[in-house]
């Protein structure tokens, strides 16, 4: 008996002994796994009828979250927090760059973690006789897996929101703003639009991600088979243990090499810049400054550097103690967007972006994760993009300080969109 045959009738099994007029109740099934080839993603894949998909796996510890489905929708964040306060139930969540919430308690959730898999269905017993209908097809498909095979695909056109005489321009005007000290720094961004000759399969390119961009939260939006935001992310935006709060600046980049030896030295030269180091300090202090109120001690750690395929950046680990009653929307609120993804002061440097950049950045740079009563953790949304049929649109980002050279931001830009582009060996 497969390990979904199992999990399934473990599921069934407890669905035939509710009892109506509960609430929404959660029924969980957990399998000890034996197969290290178990794909939760391409089990997701297979899920075809209950969207949105959600995945995410963590960059620290082998930890996968899915959830498939929706029963709860919330797009206001203090309703979300009162909701998991009540309830207990996690939910799933994302926060737009500009403000945007979307939290859901999934239809089914799934966490693999430690070799364990557990699965918890969430079932509305005030409508239990409708509850068992709808479930019908989800159950007639649970069992089933696609393989995740990424095809080759004939690149037929690329383009950029911003062309480089643009961002040069746009570089130059922002450092213009900070000499008058209109802010200190601003993130600015570029999306590139790639056509193909074949719709993309954003499950088979996040299998290509997980293979390739390691050290990484791998993360999946979908909402629908053919459309979905997805990416690899190096970037906490904060994890959460009970009134412990782990966050960090990373902020600051360099080449890697495929030759050791230079990327090590890049690495050095990155560690003693001055540029790069203001740029991660002004972070640190932003961070400081909009969680002062909320904790009751501020700790950061030495620098250190974080190495990824393409780049390496410059990050200081921060970790600070939740003064009691502070909610983790409350902490969304203060740290999103952060200086390393926005700039400082935030709202200038936000302002700035919305009369600079020619796109909206919606789900790009903004954060991706979970909320629940005993921990909660969130990933900023950055080396990601979107999928839509035909299309990706691949976003990425530098921040500008005072001195930057738009050549030199430029490459940076095009180095980071590399995370997603290079997977299609274009």
């Amino acid at each position: 008996m497969s390990i979904l045959t199992q999990l399934k009738q473990q599921l069934c099994e407890q669905m035939a002994q509710l009892h109506a007029n509960q609430g929404v109740v959660a029924l969980t099934a957990e399998w000890q796994l034996t197969d290290a080839d178990f794909s939760l993603l391409g089990w997701l894949k297979a899920q075809s009828h209950s969207f949105p998909h959600y995945f995410l796996q963590h960059r620290d510890a082998p930890q996968t979250l899915i959830g498939m489905g929706q029963m709860i929708y919330f797009d206001d964040k203090a309703l979300a927090q009162q909701f998991v306060s009540q309830t207990g139930f996690t939910l799933l969540g994302r926060v737009a760059f500009e403000g945007k919430a979307c939290f859901i308690l999934p239809r089914l959730m799934g966490e693999l973690q430690a070799a364990k898999l557990r699965f918890t269905l969430h079932i509305d017993s005030d409508q239990l006789a409708s509850e068992q209908q709808q479930l019908a097809p989800f159950f007639a498909n649970f069992e089933k897996i696609e393989p995740l095979v990424f095809a080759s695909n004939t690149l037929l056109n690329r383009q950029e929101a911003i062309s480089e005489d643009a961002w040069q321009a746009h570089v130059e005007q922002a450092t213009h703003a900070i000499n008058a000290h209109q802010f200190s720094k601003v993130v600015l961004a570029n999306a590139y639009t790639l056509s193909f000759a074949h719709p993309i399969s954003p499950y088979d390119l996040l299998q290509e991600s997980l293979k390739t961009n390691l050290g990484c939260y791998q993360f999946l939006w979908a909402e629908n088979s053919e459309q979905a935001f997805l990416g690899a992310t190096p970037e906490r935006l904060y994890a959460r243990e009970g009134n412990q709060l782990f966050t960090e600046a990373l902020a600051g980049t360099v080449a890697a090499s495929s030759e050791n030896a230079q990327t090590e030295a890049n690495a050095a030269w990155l560690l003693n810049d001055t540029k790069n180091q203001i740029e991660n300090q002004l972070v640190v202090e932003d961070i400081a400054i909009h969680l002062a109120d909320e904790v009751d001690d501020f700790q950061v750690g030495q620098a250190e550097i974080k190495r990824l395929s393409h780049v390496q950046h410059l990050r200081r680990p921060i970790r600070t103690t939740l003064k009691t009653g502070v909610s983790d929307m409350r902490c969304l609120s203060r740290l999103h967007p952060t200086a390393a993804i926005a700039g400082l002061p935030r709202l200038a440097a936000k302002q700035f972006i919305a009369q600079t950049e020619p796109f909206k950045r919606n789900w790009y740079a903004g954060a991706l994760g979970f909320v629940s009563p005993e921990r909660s953790e969130f990933c900023v949304t950055l080396r990601s993009a979107q999928v839509h049929g035909k299309q990706l649109i691949v976003y990425a980002g530098a921040g500008i300080v005072a001195g930057s050279e738009p050549q030199a931001e430029w490459q940076e830009i095009a180095r980071k969109s590399q995370a997603m582009i290079k997977l299609f060996h274009t």
